[in-house]
């Protein structure tokens, strides 16, 4: 049963990541039922898809998972203002992702303060990660999956195909497809729409 409820939670937080609408993911579980076995399953079924699982604990309770496209990222980070960003932040190797990806791994352990650049990372609009802190938080003219600033009609839109996506996969697995198939059936019912 906890397999069962893993895999639910991870196709629930992580379906725009898998289905290739978003570079990244980024979800908790409880310590107590993530397993390293499950993460080595999923490990292998994203490779298919160019994406990485990565899971460390934050607490003695709580487990952050971080599922992403490598490629997708390192091209949001060779932005020159992303670039900029990142170095006055205190990110020191930016030229290799997957230091960036460490160093921003280690920040999100830390229990100085939240990494507010995580967003830059999930795919969010660089100008409203700007804005979210500027603002820190507050003021925004849309809230989804993030806080926008700048162009609220394209978030909301953007929105919309995540939760979609999620309550399809999620739809999917409830009615007992693997995860490879929710992935194959997401990516015909695409097809069929377009």
């Amino acid at each position: 049963m906890t397999n069962y409820n893993l895999n639910q939670i991870f196709i629930r937080s992580s379906s725009p990541s898998v289905c290739g609408l978003k570079p990244a993911n980024l979800f908790t579980v409880s310590s107590e039922i993530f397993s390293a076995e499950i993460l080595r399953e999923w490990q292998i079924i994203v490779k298919e898809r160019e994406l990485t699982v990565s899971a460390f604990k934050i607490s003695d309770r709580t487990t952050m998972l971080f599922i992403y496209n490598k490629k997708w990222i390192q091209e949001i980070i060779e932005n020159p203002a992303v670039v900029l960003y990142l170095e006055k932040k205190g990110y020191s190797s930016i030229q290799d992702t997957n230091k960036t990806i460490q160093d921003l791994f280690s920040r999100l352990k830390s229990k100085k303060y939240f990494p507010h650049e995580v967003g830059i990372f999930l795919g969010y609009p660089f100008d409203d990660v700007i804005k979210f802190e500027e603002h820190q938080g507050k003021s925004c003219k849309y809230c989804g999956y993030w806080k926008a600033y700048c162009n609220p009609e394209k978030a909301k839109e953007c929105c919309n195909r995540f939760r979609e996506c999620s309550q399809m996969c999620a739809k999917w697995f409830d009615e007992g497809y693997s995860i490879p198939q929710i992935i194959k059936k997401y990516k015909e019912a695409v097809k069929k729409s377009a």
